[in-house]
């Protein structure tokens, strides 16, 4: 759906309730669903529905969803993320769940809340412009006057430091940079910060910055931080190929999926990894046939 040339998410989204990570608009996080109500939104929503309408989901970060769906809901965090859910696996070991892999496509705010049962639904309204996530960037981009282009300019020539003092034949890396070329730089603040090593708390204050402005003012303090902790780390120790990864791993968490296509193809999906667990935990020949055959379930 479209509005003034935008594209628009639907004005009633299900809700999914987190406490667990927080997603930013252009990232993808995996999340895992235990709860009654985000259950239900999976079985009832994501799995029956038809369209591509029907992936769009709202992630409320900050909130635990009740243990009961009798429970009554705690006070929402104020700004959400949509995201699609391009992938829904489902397991009965060791309880009931469902793990969600969600791309988010921009920031709302709950206007007001439609039901809470069996999963929540609200009425939202759209805080980005989605398109600025999805179309690559373009010398008409709008964060380029005044301060606020100062402040994007800043930005931008940090993450390229950065960059610099990493091997960019590293594919992670490689990305990292792919990424800051193509897409607009309005966007950079999100995407960064989703991307390199900091607290659900950081990422909080850069989703509830509705403001460009205020975005890269939240974000910037975090990539200087990993600009002066690489520099330190270099003053004081050789930078071996051990070292190396180490840096990677302490600027770029492993569990970021916007981040390394190439590195997850290495380690396989979820299952596979667990797959490979369960094979080499030594356990009774009865137990693993048990494992293995939930996994393939």
């Amino acid at each position: 759906m479209t509005s003034d040339g935008g594209i628009q998410i639907p004005s009633r989204l299900p809700l999914l309730l987190t406490h667990e990570g927080v997603l930013l608009p252009g990232s993808t996080v995996r999340f895992s669903v235990d709860s009654p109500r985000n259950m239900h939104l999976v079985s009832q929503r994501l799995l029956k529905g038809t369209s591509l309408k029907s992936t769009i989901i709202g992630v409320i970060p900050n909130t635990r969803d009740p243990e009961h769906d009798t429970d009554d809901l705690p006070t929402l965090h104020k700004i959400g993320t949509a995201g699609i859910a391009v992938q829904v696996v489902g397991s009965n070991w060791p309880k009931p769940h469902y793990t969600l892999l969600i791309t988010g496509l921009c920031r709302f705010s709950v206007s007001s809340l439609l039901k809470e049962r069996p999963f929540v639904l609200a009425e939202v309204e759209q805080l980005d412009k989605l398109e600025q996530y999805t179309t690559p960037a373009t010398s008409g981009a709008s964060a380029e006057d005044g301060e606020l282009g100062e402040l994007s300019q800043k930005f931008y020539q940090a993450a390229v430091q950065l960059l610099g003092m990493l091997d960019m034949s590293v594919p992670v890396v490689a990305k990292f940079r792919r990424l800051l070329d193509s897409l607009p730089k309005e966007t950079l603040p999100d995407v960064v910060a989703s991307m390199i090593r900091t607290s659900n708390k950081e990422k909080l204050q850069v989703l509830d910055a509705v403001s460009l402005e205020e975005r890269f003012k939240k974000a910037l303090p975090m990539l200087t931080r990993q600009i002066e902790g690489l520099k330190l780390l270099q003053r004081t120790r050789k930078m071996s190929p051990d070292n190396e990864k180490r840096v990677r791993d302490i600027l770029f968490p492993g569990r970021q999926f916007n981040l390394d296509e190439e590195d997850e193809d290495d380690d396989g999906d979820d299952i596979t990894v667990l797959e490979r667990k369960v094979n080499g935990a030594n356990m009774p020949e009865a137990a693993l046939r048990v494992c293995l055959k939930e996994l393939k379930r």
